[in-house]
């Protein structure tokens, strides 16, 4: 997955662009955090949603 970050670290899905110049509908831009369109990561807060957020921290930084 290409990622494309600001100065503050924010990870972008690589959909986003697609997505605001109208040419994918929302269900279609993949989630950052599981990298799924449309998103399935855990409920918000679940310890399984605490983990992928740590893993793709990782992954983001390799």
């Amino acid at each position: 997955m290409t990622e494309k970050k600001t100065t503050w670290g924010v990870v972008w899905s690589p959909d986003f662009g697609r997505y605001a110049s109208g040419q994918l509908d929302a269900s279609q831009v993949r989630c950052v955090l599981c990298e799924q369109a449309p998103c399935a990561c855990p409920p918000i807060g679940s310890p399984e949603y605490w983990a992928l957020t740590q893993a793709r921290h990782r992954k983001g930084r390799a």
